[in-house]
């Protein structure tokens, strides 16, 4: 394998994002909010596919089909 360009990962996910049908919101790490998220997670949040509703969920999984779940799908 040859390594043809370095990039860093922001500057991919910014010129890749709505490729992917994401999208992007850049934090600052000058306010409270911003540098605790920086601090907490290194800067990078989360890439989620599908939208959650956490609220549904509760705390009780057993109801979840794992068998189901195609990982090529990720």
């Amino acid at each position: 394998m040859e390594i043809i360009d370095e990039i860093s990962l922001v500057e991919w996910l910014v010129n890749n994002f709505k490729s992917f049908g994401s999208c992007l919101e850049i934090v600052t790490d000058k306010t409270p909010e911003g540098a605790q998220f920086v601090r907490g997670f290194g800067g990078l949040g989360g890439l989620l596919r599908y939208k959650m509703e956490f609220l549904n969920h509760g705390d009780d999984l057993s109801d979840l089909d794992l068998k189901d779940l195609d990982l090529d799908d990720y």
